[in-house]
């Protein structure tokens, strides 16, 4: 009977264990590749940052708040003597430059920390593998993830010093953006989580205090050398940040201004972060101006602002600064992410650019303003290694996307997702070649442009010269032998051309319908000008 009862009381331990195992090692959660799961034998705990919370405070705190007030005290006297205020009515007056409205492709580096874990659950939308650090300890999917492929006991922070960019080539990443076209480059300089790309006084959460290096500076170095513009993308909010109350003690600032007292489950998310009283005036400004003094760049990218006051992020104090420091030098811009105003957000409704993404803003706003449209080639908001071709567009609906996007007087800012090491995954190089060569061909109907009055007929998108001289259809599709356009009549006499043919082409108009005569000698593929989007020069 006693036998019994221990082989049922172990069938039952056996059960609830392997129970326990489904639970945490769903079927649905997938192993992921060696290089992108938690090293055999790599011991977290002899990696750690040598300093607590209360550590950093009690050596360093002084002496950077100190700083902090010499650096902020400048931007006063900075923005008081010059042209641009920190106020809602000086920064309306600001526009986007007219270099940016002519560039209308640009990069967008995502990369991080969380490229080192490369990974988001599979959805039908965008999916956000640069949220990793932050869902590992609140999201079902991302828990169970983290703890079949890390480990228990694997923290955030853990991730840092396996975070070693030892693929990254600066050269290389600029090379290939030339050679895709783009006309401006911006990294992912300090994401949510706070930690920086270049080497900040404002911090030991960066890749100088952590890694010994400087990811910025070679990046700039290389727009410069090849005539791109740079921008900063600059997180104002960051998921936790340590605070001294008015006891002198440790509390914690979470997303959005709230605060909370002081929990040891912080020291393996905030390693490197030093306390200070006031997190614009002491922190999130000061670092902003630092940045901005040392690489000079030519646009302000926030993000992270949709849950805080913009008086709480000294996002327009950063702005009157950057504009000021600029005037009469060049010109700069600045996007939408401000913060929220009474409650709600300026998305849309302050800054020289608007910012969509994903397609997630109004086509009135797209009408009225300067706007710029933020994807991926992937559905991937950051590196992931489970993209395949099933989920990265292809050539041509790439090339669709960016026409549609021109055609309605934006610009694209294109993700790419570099890796753990700093690699660019080949199938998005792949993309960036293919549009590279479009662009060659048909970059007249692009470049300089601007919005039409119709920009869309059927698969038709329409471009026009800034001196509204010349139209540009763009036919999505192979017209077949005749192209017909409802919303343009060209001049008498004038000649159209299909960019990339040398020839004029035959065409009349009749009825109010342009009908243009494609040659036969094009119905053959091989003697077309390019592979995707006929671009035809109209002058009216």
């Amino acid at each position: 009977m006693m036998n019994k009862i221990i082989l049922s009381l172990v069938f039952l331990f056996l059960m609830g264990d392997i129970y326990c195992q489904q639970n945490v090692f769903d079927t649905d959660i997938p192993l992921a590749p060696a290089e992108y799961r938690r090293p055999d034998g790599y011991d977290p705990v002899s990696y750690r940052y040598r300093y607590s919370l209360s550590d950093l405070k009690d050596k360093f705190s002084k002496e950077m708040m100190r700083n902090a007030k010499g650096v902020y005290d400048k931007v006063m006297r900075v923005n008081c003597s010059g042209k641009w205020k920190p106020t809602r009515m000086s920064i309306d007056q600001h526009v986007a430059p007219e270099w940016f409205e002519d560039s209308k492709f640009g990069m967008f580096i995502d990369w991080g920390l969380w490229s080192v874990s490369g990974w988001a659950e599979k959805t039908k939308g965008a999916m956000y593998p640069d949220w990793y650090e932050f869902h590992l300890y609140n999201h079902s999917s991302f828990m169970k993830y983290h703890e079949k492929n890390w480990g228990k006991g694997f923290e955030r922070d853990d991730l840092i010093p396996l975070f070693r960019a030892e693929n990254y080539q600066p050269e290389k990443i600029i090379d290939i953006a030339v050679e895709a076209g783009m006309k401006y480059v911006i990294p992912f300089s300090k994401h949510h989580s706070g930690f920086c790309l270049w080497p900040s006084s404002f911090t030991h959460r960066d890749v100088g205090n952590m890694l010994g290096k400087d990811l910025i500076a070679p990046i700039v170095d290389c727009c410069k050398k090849n005539g791109l513009k740079f921008g900063f993308y600059f997180s104002t909010d960051e998921w936790e940040y340590p605070v001294i109350d008015q006891d002198g003690m440790l509390k914690i600032r979470k997303w959005g201004g709230h605060y909370e007292p002081y929990n040891p489950i912080q020291e393996g998310r905030t390693s490197g972060k030093i306390a200070v009283t006031d997190f614009a005036k002491d922190y999130i400004i000061p670092q902003a101006v630092e940045f901005i003094d040392k690489y000079d760049p030519d646009i302000l990218w926030y993000d992270g602002e949709w849950n805080a006051p913009v008086e709480l992020l000294g996002s327009y104090d950063i702005s009157a600064y950057f504009y000021n420091q600029a005037e009469t030098r060049k010109e700069v811009a600045v996007n939408d992410r401000y913060g929220l105003e009474n409650g709600k957000r300026l998305r849309s409704r302050r800054g020289d650019f608007f910012t969509s993404e994903y397609g997630d803003m109004s086509d009135d706003n797209r009408i009225r303003h300067a706007w710029e449209e933020c994807r991926g080639i992937s559905q991937s908001y950051g590196f992931n290694w489970q993209d395949t071709d099933e989920n990265i567009i292809s050539s041509k609906e790439f090339i669709d996307m960016f026409v549609d996007i021109v055609s309605k007087g934006g610009n694209l800012l294109l993700i790419v997702n570099l890796d753990a090491q700093g690699a660019l995954p080949e199938i998005q190089e792949k993309r960036l070649k293919d549009i590279g060569r479009w662009l060659k061909i048909n970059g007249e109907g692009i470049y300089y442009t601007r919005a039409y009055s119709t920009p869309v007929e059927e698969n038709i998108h329409y471009t026009r010269s800034k001196d509204n001289k010349t139209i540009y259809a763009i036919s999505t599709e192979w017209p077949g032998r005749k192209l017909q356009l409802v919303s343009v009549k060209p001049a008498k006499h004038s000649e159209i051309y299909m960019l990339g043919v040398e020839r004029p082409l035959k065409w009349n108009h009749k009825n109010g319908i342009t009908t243009i005569t494609i040659p036969k000698s094009l119905q053959e593929v091989s003697n077309r000008p390019c592979d995707f989007a006929y671009t035809f020069r109209i002058h009216q």
